[in-house]
């Protein structure tokens, strides 16, 4: 019998392969973006499978649960038990105050609220997504039950407070959370500090000196580390690019901020820290407030070199497992290029990624050098960044 293509979708990663969700619907008109959450839930490797309150076939009918899914819908108890909760965690969303009230009373009147008993009683990961009008969701005995849920080991996915709404969490925030908390992964736990973008000098109030790089591969790899179960935090520079909002950013306007919010989060304890900043090798000598007078008033500016932030960071932190990056321009071999990082492998750092201008043409080639030398020759940023995850001990 041929597959039906319509029902497939395209894995864009491994996250939750062999792991199954039960995704429960509830009575509310977020209940219409249920299916888009199913087909992301399945792209990062899971099966999933959809369970509806009464309530919730108003909004919505089985059948786009049934072909998001790839599965029969349950829509009510029979004899073949489906509120025993076969599922590896179970995620409510929307969640709706009644429902929610329902469970932290411990009722169990229908497919919902029964399948969620039996996932609470095995110890199984239960999230929930309130989705209601705000005065509903600020309503003192709702909010002490949401508390309560917490206490009997429910996961909390904030709503977004918007037009008087506590709605739907954006699909790419929801699925991301489900997804690093179910991560099985061997950095899952673990506090990776990622650094990205660059880190001008300032001329004036108006004027920098700066580089190129935007730090997109940084958002990858935190993205990637996040998606892999990790506590990431992000330090990029203020370039404009957009980053997703489940990721933990703090931004820098130049390389002075830049230098004191690395010290600040290393004091932090972190076990990895991914150094892929553009880091300023010169910034200007002196600062002037205000703006230079054009016309000529800015004839030349003195530069001074900068302290080198990943040596200082070896030397404080002799135990921080360190990913630096190596950039050469035009002209270099690709021996001389791997001879460079490999001499600084041998100045103590674990993993250098290093590139060369005549190879980023038309990509984002790197070559992935540890202490048995040449490890990854990745071709774009994504495979750059789970590589690096991969390497990570």
């Amino acid at each position: 019998m041929r597959e039906n293509k319509d029902l497939k979708v395209d894995i864009v990663g491994d996250y939750l392969k062999d792991r199954s969700i039960a995704l429960c619907i509830t009575g509310g008109i977020a209940a219409i973006e249920t299916p888009k959450i199913a087909r992301q839930l399945r792209r990062y490797g899971a099966a999933v499978k959809a369970y509806m309150t009464p309530s919730a076939q108003k909004f919505i009918t089985p059948l786009p649960l049934e072909w998001a899914t790839e599965q029969d819908v349950v829509s009510a108890l029979s004899g073949r038990a489906e509120h025993i909760c076969m599922e590896d965690a179970v995620v409510i969303a929307p969640a709706t105050l009644n429902t929610i009230n329902k469970i932290t009373q411990g009722f169990a009147d229908n497919v919902v609220t029964t399948l969620v008993a039996s996932a609470l009683g095995q110890g199984k990961p239960v999230y929930v997504a309130p989705t209601m009008h705000e005065s509903l969701y600020e309503n003192p005995v709702f909010q002490e039950n949401l508390e309560k849920s917490k206490e009997y080991g429910m996961t909390i996915i904030p709503p977004r407070i918007s037009e008087g709404k506590a709605k739907i969490p954006k699909l790419d925030t929801l699925v991301a959370k489900i997804v690093n908390d179910l991560s099985r992964s061997k950095v899952r736990g673990k506090k990776i500090l990622v650094t990205g973008g660059p880190t001008p000098g300032r001329i004036d109030d108006v004027r920098i000196l700066s580089n190129i790089f935007k730090g997109r591969l940084a958002v990858e790899v935190a993205k990637e580390a996040y998606f892999r179960g990790a506590e990431v935090k992000l330090l990029l520079g203020s370039t404009g690019i957009v980053v997703p909002e489940y990721l933990d950013v703090s931004y820098h306007m130049d390389y002075d901020e830049y230098y004191d919010n690395v010290f600040s989060e290393l004091a932090q304890e972190y076990d990895v820290g991914v150094f892929s900043a553009a880091v300023a090798d010169y910034v200007p000598e002196k600062f002037v407030e205000g703006k230079i007078p054009s016309q000529g008033a800015l004839q030349n500016i003195p530069l001074v070199g900068t302290k080198k932030v990943i040596k200082e960071v070896r030397e404080k932190y002799p135990e921080l497992y360190m990913v630096t990056f190596k950039y050469e321009g035009q002209g270099i071999t690709h021996e001389d290029l791997i001879g460079i990082a490999k001499k600084r492998i041998n100045e103590g750092y674990d993993i250098v990624v290093a590139n060369r201008a005549e190879e980023m043409a038309d990509g984002h080639v790197a070559h992935i050098i540890g202490k048995q030398g040449e490890l990854y020759n990745p071709q774009s940023k994504k495979e750059i960044a789970s590589n690096i995850i991969a390497l990570i001990k």
